[in-house]
């Protein structure tokens, strides 16, 4: 029991504390707005995961700990990057990355329409399905952006 208690701290640590830090960076590089509804997409995100690594965990028979959870923490964030609704936001990174900063996020409704950093709406949940790095690039697929 105790090794399954230490395997399950280090794969809150991988799941949840290393994530976190990235989303703390997107905020600092939002100044502050919209930060919350991109928080909490993102933390309800880290726990569904961690919960499903705990399952995994248990079913995983090997030490070191640390290791079983780094393992346990990479299936699950891999089969969360191809589940719908949780594939937006498992990109997101690689797109920030991509783009050399924060990405214009498109989201689709009764027309596809974007946001870009540092708009009081700007924030990526389940319902999003676009990165672009630039506003043209979302222009020249159709997408647009509401101005009010």
């Amino acid at each position: 029991m105790r090794s399954f208690q230490r395997a399950s701290a280090w794969l809150a640590a991988f799941v949840i504390g290393l994530p976190t830090l990235g989303v703390v960076a997107v905020i600092v590089a939002l100044r502050g707005r919209s930060w919350e509804l991109f928080s909490a997409a993102y933390l309800v995100l880290f726990v569904l995961v961690y919960l499903a690594g705990l399952i995994l965990l248990a079913l995983l028979r090997f030490r070191p700990d640390w290791l079983r959870a780094l393992v346990a923490a990479v299936a699950v964030y891999a089969i969360a990057s191809v589940t719908p609704l949780t594939d937006t936001m498992i990109s997101y990174p690689y797109h920030v990355v991509r783009c050399g900063g924060l990405p214009v996020v498109g989201s689709f409704g009764a027309a596809p329409g974007y946001a870009v950093p540092g708009e009081e709406d700007y924030a990526v949940t389940p319902l999003d399905g676009s990165f672009f790095c630039t506003e043209k690039e979302a222009k020249d697929l159709g997408y647009y952006h509401d101005d009010y």
